[in-house]
């Protein structure tokens, strides 16, 4: 099994810097879906413009709730520099993601649990829809998830229902059940998927959701505590060490 030696990438981070091939360009597409009740979805999809490079191996990005993927910080960047495709999907009600199917303006804020019980579903309908409409460039043979909270848990739903299975999925501040997505059984159902799990060094509710959750894993859980006085995506901002540490986990699984 793949170890990722947490303390020892922290000592490199903080030492030295991890030299990328920088991207002099990028292909950005904006992308709707239709989800199957109608609901119009609005997600991104960037990658390098290199001629030379066939195709991408993808990581999806799943904010938070109350976010949307503007929020990502230089995350996408990062990994786009480093060769990959990034998807970054505003969920249901965030974001650009706000008109059902009667182009009626809809807010999270007013979801009941069985709206939140359609975010998996959801990604899922992204996903096939650009795989149908990129196949020669998107690669989804091997991807990746980053997501927080409760885009991590709409992720790990999600996957668990894929035949496709990402090689890895990178939690923010994870929650064993949030909105009705209760994630437990889905994670001890991914039997051959690593985990990396990253709270703040705060925040007690996540951190004991991962003592929880890391029991139900088959492969590895690993945890990371961030010194960010935050919890889910703000951490990115607080913490800058946060793109490098995810983005060198990732390059372990995604080569």
């Amino acid at each position: 099994m793949k170890r990722f030696i947490l303390f020892i990438l922290a000592f490199f981070l903080f030492f030295t810097n991890t030299p990328v091939s920088a991207a002099s360009a990028l292909v950005k597409k904006e992308i709707q879906t239709v989800a199957a009740d109608g609901f119009n979805l609005k997600s991104t999809l960037q990658y390098p413009k290199n001629k030379a490079q066939k195709e991408y191996k993808t990581v999806v990005l799943l904010h938070s709730l109350g976010y949307n993927s503007q929020w990502w910080g230089d995350l996408p960047k990062l990994l786009n520099d480093n060769g990959y495709a990034v998807l970054m999907i505003d969920l249901r009600g965030h974001g650009k993601s706000v008109y059902n199917s009667k182009l009626t303006r809809t807010s999270w804020k007013r979801f009941t649990n069985a709206a939140y019980a359609k975010y998996p579903s959801d990604v899922i309908k992204v996903i096939e829809s650009i795989k149908e409409d990129n196949p020669k460039k998107i690669f989804f043979n091997e991807w990746a998830i980053v997501g927080s909270d409760i885009g991590a848990s709409s992720g790990i739903l999600a996957s668990d229902k894929m035949t496709m299975k990402p090689k890895t999925i990178v939690i923010l501040s994870p929650v064993v059940e949030t909105r009705s997505l209760y994630i437990p059984v889905s994670i001890a159902q991914l039997e051959n998927v690593d985990f990396l799990s990253i709270s703040g060094d705060d925040d007690t509710a996540s951190q004991n959701a991962e003592k929880y959750l890391k029991k139900f894993a088959q492969n590895e859980f690993a945890i990371y505590t961030s010194p960010s006085k935050a919890s889910g995506m703000v951490m990115l901002k607080n913490d800058e060490s946060l793109t490098s540490v995810i983005t060198e986990w990732i390059k372990q699984y995604l080569k």
